[in-house]
């Protein structure tokens, strides 16, 4: 990355502040002082007034398209596969998991602080999922909201697209909430597919995709 850019996510100062440094020649790579357009390196060694900079590992931001029968988990379980089969990089975290039997969008990255910030569930952001049923749901008598094991389960919306298919919107995002909600109501689940996650939209991914995002 240019100097500034460094400066600035190292040093916690503006892009204009990080020119002023290099301006002042305050700022050394390798022993050498640097000028505006200087590339930094993993393996480069930038000095501030002769003090040595940690440099911060920028952090990573991936959306992933789960398939179904694969585990949420770092660590395998019994012969199962587990999401890390594909994505082959051990250091991204996960948050909001799906379970085995589920499919669709999550969110992968490096900042921790991130992640929590979406999957937490009171962190009150909303999850859209596509249900499918082999039975069909009677709205009138239908429990979106129920206790069970003392945890407060609840279904934000729900909506039906067509004949044993809706859309559900979840606001927290507990532990197989729907699965649990489904199950106490009676409704066997066909296929359960989380679809977007606040802003973050599964979109025309492929099954078992990881894509790379930017923060805006």
């Amino acid at each position: 990355m240019r100097i500034n850019r460094f400066l600035a996510l190292n040093l916690n100062v503006s892009r204009r502040d990080s020119d002023i440094l290099v301006e002042n020649k305050s700022i050394k790579i390798n022993g050498v002082i640097a000028n505006h357009g200087d590339l930094v390196d993993d393996d480069d060694i930038v000095m501030h007034k002769n003090q040595v900079i940690q440099a911060i590992k920028e952090h990573e931001y991936f959306l992933f398209y789960k398939p179904y029968g694969y585990v949420s988990s770092h660590k395998r379980q019994g012969e199962s596969k587990i999401i890390y089969d594909l994505i082959h990089n051990k250091s991204l975290k996960f948050g909001g998991r799906l379970d085995k039997d589920s499919e669709g969008l999550m969110l992968l990255s490096t900042d921790g602080v991130w992640l929590n910030k979406y999957s937490h569930p009171k962190s009150n952001i909303s999850k859209k999922y596509i249900v499918v049923t082999s039975k069909e749901i009677n709205f009138e008598t239908f429990r979106k909201s129920i206790k069970d094991n003392d945890e407060q389960l609840k279904i934000h919306k729900l909506t039906e697209i067509k004949k044993l298919t809706y859309e559900i919107i979840l606001k927290t995002g507990k532990n197989r909430e729907i699965r649990r909600i489904f199950d106490i109501n009676n409704i066997p689940i066909k296929n359960l597919k989380r679809i977007q996650v606040d802003k973050f939209e599964i979109g025309k991914m492929k099954i078992g995709q990881l894509k790379k995002i930017k923060l805006t």
